[in-house]
């Protein structure tokens, strides 16, 4: 989950408009896909060694926050370091399943947040990609407008596809 956790930070700093500490990315990330909030505190070192995120001291708020210190698309991680996407478990596993490459985060956590019905809890991967390939073979054609979609760099609010996909994914359960 490092490219999920890069990219939620980037998002969360965006939100405050300022770096974030741990603790205010893990209630991020926990409002948006609350399976990934407690990774946050694991993979934060790592994406640090990587150089892409640092830490400093906010003297004026008495804590350690967190800033993005390379700018990249996590599409653009994934190719320059394959070894995060493959600790990316959940979006390598999205990724490979529509489009065999990575794509962008928002559909993956999108569909995540559905397979997973919300919950902390982590579906198995396996039943992330069963759901995703159940839904390729119920409804091949609304598969294939989400692909397109992605592939056209439509936003994820704006798919009405991707809004019915959910829907089905609700009815799966």
């Amino acid at each position: 989950m490092p490219i999920m956790i890069y990219r939620l930070l980037k998002d969360a700093i965006k939100k405050f408009r300022r770096p974030v500490s741990t603790e205010e990315l893990v209630k991020y990330v926990h409002s948006v896909i609350p399976m990934c909030a407690d990774h946050v505190p694991e993979h934060l070192p790592v994406l640090e060694r990587y150089g892409l995120v640092s830490k400093k001291v906010d003297f004026q708020r008495k804590m350690v926050v967190w800033q993005i210190e390379k700018d990249y698309s996590e599409e653009k991680i994934a190719e320059m370091y394959p070894e995060l996407l493959l600790e990316s478990m959940y979006y390598h596993a999205v990724s490979d399943e529509l489009a065999g490459k990575p794509i962008p985060l928002d559909y993956v956590i999108e569909l995540l947040y559905e397979i997973s019905g919300g919950s902390e809890k982590r579906p198995a991967i396996s039943f992330v990609r069963k759901a995703l390939r159940r839904i390729k073979e119920m409804r091949p054609e609304l598969y294939n407008k989400m692909i397109k979609d992605i592939e056209e760099g439509k936003n994820p609010r704006d798919s009405e596809v991707l809004r019915i996909i959910k829907e089905v994914i609700r009815e799966l359960k």
